[in-house]
């Protein structure tokens, strides 16, 4: 170990990749050091700055906060400042015993830094010594006090900050006041906001309030403000309408939906929205496309379709276009016809979420499209809308060039339900074409008749193993007593996919027949298979898992061994306590990681020496393994030992994992 004066030395190194090596090695040499990392918090390199930050958090305790709370009065090193704000934040509520003195400080900027850190801590234990800040003799102090107590969000809060804005003061600070009791989100704040809101420098503040604890009761000023004559009240207004939109009930939507349509066709207000709809970006403009939607115009659908160039805002529109409703889905039915295959997707998706029946001939005739996203967008649509006449027109959809077309067109008709499906494609599994044979299992596995069953049955014949491992994957969701005998026929398949789907299948099906089957899977030729029947039988469960999967461990190796290890920790087998224990010595250290996770559901008492052992491992994965374990046991006993990993350890994630453990 270096010693600590030649460390010390090292920080003032011109090059700044020593001094921060130098100051890891300083924070692995616990409080000691804590003098040269807090000297290290003003060194001119952030890379420095942010290693003792990281380091003095580790250290943690009272001479920590000490330290980082002087460094605050650092005039002259803002970097310093700035990283002991960074610590102290970092340290959170285990500092408050020390900073809420500090907020006392004869020096304004201290005050100003430490309420901002309390803030930015959102301990509500801060709360009555920021409420006594609100009369702070600095204006700074003053604004960051009403800012923490904002973040804090305590109703505690609410009285006192309304008493502030009554005083009308004015300035940034009844501003902040406004902003802060709808972060709160307190009703009380409601009737005194409104009444504000003839104060025209908090229109602003109070209308973005009103989105954020206001009711459709109160959206008398939301609305009018979207009349108003400044754009920056018009545009507050949208986001808070937005905002509101998005917390309210379905009842109260329909609400604010009516209203809104009440006073925006026919006035400004239409032409307001449209106005900022097309010159605005981000939030505002999200916000804009939704009270668009909601007002349901014919006049704007062109100038929302408009927007629609990237996937982003298709989606985005596809939402909004919901507040459309039923009623008015049918003004969207002329613009499926457009160039653009995007838009088309896009009213194609809405027109089935909307269920608009009107649509069901034109977005038939979109199964021909020659774009395949839209193709897909309209099976799933006429799926929704349940149309039985689009039943042949899917069917044909099941051999498409694309996957996800012949995907869509599966959920179609296993939405449409109409059983007449399986007499179809009955006859498709003779079909020349193995996406049609293969689509067809899938689809059979949506419905599940007896029909159904028995035809994959027979398929599980085919030639293709595609096909089979279709029909193996149908078969899982069959009831046990009809999947069972089918899927112990596919666990002797030639193909080891199919065996893997039949072995994860039997895993869902608690029989004997399910042991004998999974049984000689665990020596099969393929790995996978073999890890899949594993998995399996501890999925089953039980004693008789157990003693099948012990064997294994005998001659098991790689990814094997590994599910064997994993499995009979899922199942808490006893008796395989010693050999668990031996892995955790093995020479692989992801044996020795998955053992040690093993064990971790064991007696205790039985497993402690070998996770406390695993302390020390050469490899970081096995003991941070070992602390995550220690830290579920939550035993003061272990308290040192976690105490040295979190100061000593030479891997960051590790000494992480340990400071959370002592939490």
């Amino acid at each position: 170990m270096q010693d600590i004066k030649q460390l010390a030395q090292a920080l003032e190194h011109t090059d700044p990749e020593e001094r921060r090596e130098a100051t890891i090695a300083l924070g692995r040499l616990g409080s000691v050091s804590l003098p040269y990392l807090l000297q290290a918090l003003g060194d001119t390199d952030w890379r420095v700055r942010k290693t003792a930050v990281e380091a003095l958090v580790s250290l943690g305790g009272d001479e920590v906060v000490s330290g980082l709370i002087s460094a605050l009065s650092a005039d002259d090193n803002a970097g310093a400042r700035n990283s002991a704000i960074e610590g102290l934040v970092q340290i959170g509520s285990k500092g408050m015993n020390m900073l809420l003195p500090a907020a006392a400080s004869a020096d304004p900027d201290v005050r100003k830094f430490v309420v901002d850190i309390l803030g930015d801590i959102r301990d509500p234990h801060a709360v009555p010594v920021l409420l006594l800040h609100l009369d702070d003799p600095d204006e700074n102090v003053r604004i960051a006090s009403v800012e923490a107590l904002g973040k804090i969000q305590d109703r505690r809060a609410v009285l006192p900050l309304l008493d502030c804005l009554a005083l009308g003061i004015g300035g940034w600070f009844d501003y902040v006041i406004a902003e802060a009791l709808g972060t709160i989100g307190d009703e009380r704040a409601l009737k005194p906001l409104l009444k504000a809101l003839s104060r025209e420098k908090l229109r602003e503040p109070i209308l973005l309030s009103l989105g954020k604890i206001g009711t459709v009761q109160t959206i008398g000023p939301l609305l009018a403000g979207l009349g108003d004559s400044l754009r920056i009240v018009r545009e507050v207004s949208i986001m808070a309408l937005s905002e509101l939109m998005l917390k309210s009930s379905p009842t109260d939507q329909q609400i604010l939906i009516r209203e809104l349509r009440a006073v925006a066709p026919g006035s400004a207000v239409l032409d307001n929205l449209e106005e900022i709809l097309l010159t605005s970006a981000g939030a505002l403009r999200t916000a804009t496309i939704r009270l668009v939607c909601m007002v349901a115009q014919e006049r704007s659908i062109p100038k929302l379709l408009s927007l629609v160039q990237e996937e982003e805002v298709a989606e985005l529109m596809m939402e909004a276009l919901q507040y459309m409703g039923q009623a008015n889905a049918v003004l969207l039915i002329p613009y499926l016809v457009v160039d653009n295959a995007l838009i088309r997707v896009t009213i194609t998706t809405v027109l089935g979420s909307l269920r608009c029946t009107e649509a069901e001939k034109p977005l038939l005739s979109l199964l021909q499209d020659q774009n395949g996203h839209v193709r897909s967008a309209a099976a799933s649509a006429l799926g929704r809308l349940g149309s039985r006449t689009a039943v042949k027109p899917l069917i044909g959809l099941l051999t498409d060039e694309y996957e996800n077309v012949q995907e869509a067109a599966i959920e179609a008709l296993a939405a449409i339900r109409d059983e007449s499906v399986i007499e179809s494609l009955r006859k498709d599994f003779s079909s020349h074409d193995a996406r049609v044979r293969k689509n067809a299992a899938i689809l059979f596995g949506e419905f599940m008749t007896p029909a159904a069953v028995h035809a994959l049955t027979f398929a599980l014949k085919d030639e293709e193993p595609e096909v089979r491992k279709a029909v193996v994957q149908a078969l899982g969701n069959a009831p046990r007593d009809s999947a069972l005998k089918p899927l112990l026929l596919a666990v002797t398949d030639d193909d080891a996919e199919v065996r893997i789907r039949a072995a994860e299948s039997l895993g869902r099906i608690p029989e004997e027949e399910s042991f004998a089957a999974l049984l000689p899977l665990l020596e099969d030729s393929d790995l996978w298979v073999r890890s899949a029947a594993v998995r399996s039988i501890a999925q089953i469960g039980g004693e008789v898992a157990g003693r099948m999967l012990l064997p294994c461990l005998e001659n098991a190796t790689g990814i094997f061994l590994l599910a064997v290890i994993e499995s009979l920790g899922t199942l808490h087998f006893s008796p395989a306590c010693d050999a668990l224990l031996h892995l955790a010595g093995h020479p692989d250290h992801e044996v020795r990681k998955h053992a040690l996770a093993a064990l971790a559901g064991f007696e205790k008492a039985s497993v402690l020496p070998a996770v406390l052992n695993s302390l020390h491992d050469c490899h970081w994965s096995v003991r941070k393994t070992a602390v995550d374990i220690l830290k579920t046991w939550r035993d003061p006993a272990i308290k040192p030992f976690l105490e040295k990993i979190a100061l000593h350890d030479p891997d960051k994630s590790v000494r992480e994992a340990a400071v959370e453990a002592l939490r």
